[in-house]
């Protein structure tokens, strides 16, 4: 239980702040202005509970099933590959649909799923690190 409670915990730290890192240094500067006025404004804001409460169940999720990831490999690859499986699943696939319903460009959703599986990888190889010796 305490290694569960510490992978929730830092791999939700890392996850938000590689996302963070990610938004504020590569999708924005790059991005925004592919979404054309798309987005929320600055002035609008995020809406921080969702926000967080998705990086919380992504995280929760990704340390459950963890354990489930059948890789014979060593900790450091086992964490990259879990987390290019659940970013590809979750990032990519969900931007990707989410340009299909919405009034958003495909080409800037890829491009910022792929960033964003960042995100993932480094959860997966903090949850990798912590598990490493079972």
């Amino acid at each position: 239980m305490k290694k569960f409670t510490l992978s929730v915990i830092l791999g939700f730290i890392v996850n938000n702040v590689v996302a963070t890192l990610v938004a504020l240094f590569v999708l924005n500067p790059l991005l925004n202005p592919m979404f054309k006025g798309t987005l929320r404004t600055a002035e609008d804001g995020l809406k921080m509970p969702s926000l967080l409460s998705g990086y919380f169940m992504l995280t929760v999720l990704m340390v459950v099933g963890y354990k489930y990831f059948a890789l014979d490999a060593r900790w450091i690859k086992k964490g990259i590959g879990w987390g290019l499986l659940i970013g590809g699943a979750t990032f990519l696939a969900s931007h990707l649909i989410i340009a299909g319903w919405a009034a958003i460009p495909p080409k800037p959703m890829f491009i910022s799923g792929i960033l964003d599986i960042l995100t993932t990888v480094a959860t997966g190889i903090t949850i990798a690190y912590i598990y490493r010796n079972e």
